[in-house]
């Protein structure tokens, strides 16, 4: 595994005096590699994405590799390719090597990408025991006169290894929708921004990311408090009348808490990225290296593992499916 740079500043200042001088400077051209990317968990299938890398100065979208072979190899006996990318059942546009296997904790899996004409890159990567969540409770707090929510997860810190976490959160609103005299419930889900509550615990933002290590709770059981900030969601049928009805007060709101147990690759790629994020098109940033661990290319292979709570924050005049 290594850290390789994602970006180069590179700045030439001509100082001008009464004697111009013109300087040539010939820069090397990069030969391109395989990139491979894939962030996987204990819930879904295993899907890849292979891509060409591109040099300094190429502009435009990275080039898919669909001639590819992708091959993954596990501790406990797993061994299986696919040489044919299909359509990303979220992304309609991004085609990925999909594996007929949910992967499992504990397991090392190495992840290997081959290509006519480009070096083999390979990638080794384990998904960590999920972290029980004890309890999740929510309040109201101002913050500089503006009124937002609290969230208090606490959470079993396991002793045996050093660990790194990362929280999302989505509200879940069961909207409804009247068709032929009849109330159809459809989920409506949206991620919700949030923060550490405390400027000092602050690292994540522009991506909603927060990320946690264990250093100072290792072992213990742990409190985290998160402040969060969302519109509530929600959909309006065709034949439902939107001129008197606020479908916000007729469906509960649920909170869906998720509690990533990360491997250390991820974090490490993903405080790199959100860092690298923050200080990108600004001149005077230090240049940032996001951390990579495909060796012979680019790209990212790490694992997590979730676990959920769900938490109704308001109820509606209406029952919803949720609702006990």
């Amino acid at each position: 595994m290594k850290n390789i740079k994602t970006y180069w500043i590179i700045g030439i200042l001509i100082m001008v005096s009464s004697c111009e001088t013109i300087v040539g400077i010939d820069l090397p051209e990069g030969n391109s590699v395989l990139t491979m990317n894939a962030l996987i968990n204990d819930n879904d299938n295993i899907a890849v994405s292979l891509h060409v890398s591109k040099g300094i100065f190429e502009a435009g979208e990275l080039q898919a590799v669909e001639n590819g072979t992708v091959t993954l190899i596990g501790s406990d006996g797993t061994n299986i390719s696919v040489d044919t990318p299909e359509f990303d059942g979220e992304n309609f546009y991004l085609r990925v090597y999909t594996f007929p296997l949910v992967p499992k904790p504990d397991v090392i899996y190495t992840l290997r990408a081959t290509a006519l004409g480009f070096e083999e890159v390979e990638a080794i990567t384990f998904i960590p025991n999920e972290t029980e969540i004890i309890s999740v409770d929510t309040s109201s707090v101002f913050t500089k006169g503006y009124r937002e929510g609290q969230i208090n997860i606490t959470f079993q810190d396991n002793s045996a290894t050093e660990d790194s976490y990362e929280f999302k959160f989505y509200a879940l609103v069961y909207a409804i929708d009247k068709t032929d005299g009849q109330f159809t419930y459809v989920p409506v889900v949206q991620e919700i921004y949030a923060y550490f509550s405390s400027p000092t615990d602050f690292f994540g933002g522009g991506d909603n990311e927060l990320l946690l290590k264990d250093e100072l709770f290792n072992g213990r059981e742990y409190t985290q408090r998160i402040n969060y900030d969302y519109q509530i969601p929600f959909l309006l049928g065709d034949t439902m009348p939107n001129d008197s009805i606020d479908l916000s007060k007729l469906v509960s709101t649920y909170l869906i808490t998720e509690l990533r147990t990360l491997s250390e690759d991820y974090y490490l790629f993903q405080s790199t990225y959100t860092t690298y994020q923050f200080s990108s098109g600004d001149p005077f940033a230090q240049p940032v290296q996001v951390y990579n661990n495909v060796e012979n290319g680019f790209g990212i292979f790490a694992g997590f593992s979730s676990t959920l709570d769900t938490l109704r924050i308001s109820k509606g005049l209406l029952p919803s499916p949720l609702d006990p």
